[in-house]
């Protein structure tokens, strides 16, 4: 094999094994998820087909996320809270929310 054809077949072979490594650390969850732009009234975490939903802005039809937070699982007083819609001004206070349904 010609010295030039191993030379860009072994850069290909390392772009290939770069992008593959990024990937399975983005999988893992290495890298930080962007925050993401929230709407001028904020947040709200409501029931959404039996798990915590994260709306914004918090009138959305749909959620923006969805959590694997399961509502029956949660005591009762956050079940009606949900149910009813949970406030957050920003992403670090859903973040700390969901953290504690979560636990």
């Amino acid at each position: 094999m010609k010295p030039r054809l191993k030379i860009v077949l072994s850069v290909l072979l390392v772009a290939f094994a770069a992008v593959s490594l990024l990937a399975v650390l983005a999988d893992l969850g290495v890298f930080p998820e962007a925050e993401p732009a929230a709407a001028e009234g904020g947040y709200s975490l409501r029931t959404w087909k039996g798990y915590v939903g994260v709306f914004c802005p918090p009138e959305a039809d749909s959620p923006t996320t969805v959590t694997d937070i399961r509502v029956r699982d949660l005591p009762l007083s956050d079940r009606l809270a949900l149910s009813g819609g949970v406030p957050a001004e920003d992403y670090a206070q859903v973040v700390r929310m969901l953290e504690d349904y979560g636990s």
